[in-house]
């Protein structure tokens, strides 16, 4: 046996030199290979099954544009689990299901239900949704729908993902040197990098991304990326503010900046550089309009204003982020009972504390939090002896939300009350 696998592994290593084997010939000698494993393959199956996936690989690359390359991906995959080689599979069938959205899912679905295991526990949700998705737009050609592949892998963090996924992206490059998106797929390559704890890495490569493509568009974005590195993962506020300075400066109309001014300010904030922080939450604000970024520049705001015990103005604060972002219940309820807490523990201001409720519960009276946000209004309407208010606010929570485990605590209120 011994002697078979050494002879057949010799022959896979010279067979992608083999310049004039016939191609489909030369995938019908790996389908036939497979059929030699054991159903359960022993140590030196397994890397048989390996070193047999690794060269069907290079056949699938040099046959990219054949019919048959479907079939060399999905074979490389079945591969790959028979050598519990759940990361490499995992790759491969992220790049098959991108590349070949019309392919059965049913061959699929049972390895990925392997190759997924080599996924964090915490991200495999996430890990199946990604490969789950399909391309939008079905004119996309074979390069843009690869190069979505690779978006969606660089999302993905995990260390024995990582290895499978550099090897992906390179591959990416050596097919398509002049694909038209390559500085897009270059920052793509950095974000593998960062989320993966690379830093370094990630660092060189949005700096390849902005500074090797003279006509690219992500050069601020670029340079604003290595800024958030520097800023959150190296802890360096130095470079950090060094780089984002860079942004405002030499891309002062980008629309980067005003994410680089929402970091900046979250720097200031976390050096107790309060005024300073609250000039860039401003300017962040200003030029974000009614972006998620915004939001989260208007909650910074609000935060410095806290800790500086500027209570009023946190409130006032928190009360226009809900007028931004009226149109989004969780961001505008979020901000609104944010504010009546500050209201309440802060300013020990009661009347501030109820018509934050009630505004809350106006802006979205069938909202996910209507039934809480109603029983918390007659708590506080009875602190305030508004005793009618209460009783009604009580019935309107039993009668539209009967089952709700609030709707018997009211009942219970307005017994009492009632007497």
């Amino acid at each position: 046996m011994k002697k078979i696998l050494i002879t057949l592994l010799a022959f896979l290593c010279a067979a992608p030199c083999v310049r004039g084997a016939d191609a489909a010939a030369s995938l019908d000698f790996y389908k036939k290979q497979i059929g030699t494993l054991s159903v359960q393959p022993s140590r030196e199956e397994r890397a048989f099954a390996n070193s047999l996936a690794d060269n069907l690989g290079t056949w699938a690359k040099q046959n990219a544009k054949q019919p048959a390359a479907a079939d060399a991906l999905l074979l490389q995959a079945r591969l790959y689990v028979r050598a519990d080689k759940n990361e490499k599979a995992f790759v491969t069938l992220f790049l098959l299901r991108k590349l070949y959205p019309n392919l059965d899912t049913s061959l699929l679905n049972p390895l990925m239900a392997d190759a997924v295991l080599a996924v964090n526990a915490k991200n495999r949700d996430e890990a199946t949704a990604l490969f789950t998705a399909l391309p939008n737009d079905p004119s996309q050609t074979l390069a843009q729908r690869h190069a979505q592949a690779l978006y969606a892998l660089s999302k993905l963090s995990g260390r024995s993902l990582y290895e499978p996924s550099v090897q992906a992206f390179e591959d990416f490059f050596s097919a398509y040197p002049d694909y038209e998106n390559t500085d897009m797929v270059e920052l793509w390559y950095g974000d593998l990098h960062r989320i993966n704890g690379n830093y370094l890495a990630a660092i060189s490569q949005y700096k390849k991304a902005g500074e090797l493509y003279p006509k690219t568009p992500y050069r601020a974005a670029s340079l604003r990326l290595i800024g958030d590195i520097y800023a959150d993962n190296l802890q360096d506020t130095a470079n950090a503010m060094s780089t984002y300075t860079q942004v405002l400066r030499e891309f002062p109309d980008s629309s980067e900046t005003g994410i680089v001014y929402k970091h900046m300010a979250i720097l200031d904030e976390n050096n107790k550089q309060y005024d300073s922080a609250l000039i860039n939450y401003g300017k962040a604000i200003e030029l974000l309009g009614a972006t998620p970024a915004a939001y989260e520049a208007y909650q910074g705001k609000a935060d410095v204003y806290v800790k500086t015990k500027n209570y009023a103005n946190a409130y006032n604060t928190l009360h226009q982020t809900a007028l931004v972002f009226n149109n989004d219940e969780s961001k505008s309820t979020e901000s609104l009972l944010k504010a009546a807490d500050i209201a309440r523990k802060k300013m020990r201001d009661q009347e501030k504390y109820t018509q934050s409720l009630e505004k809350a519960l106006l802006s979205h009276p069938k909202g996910s939090q209507a039934p809480q946000l109603m029983y918390d209004l007659g708590r506080a309407y009875e602190e305030q002896n508004r005793t009618g208010q209460a009783i009604e606010i009580y019935k309107k929570l039993i009668i539209n939300y009967p089952t709700d485990k609030l709707a018997s605590r009211a009942q219970g209120r307005l017994s009492r009350l009632e007497k």
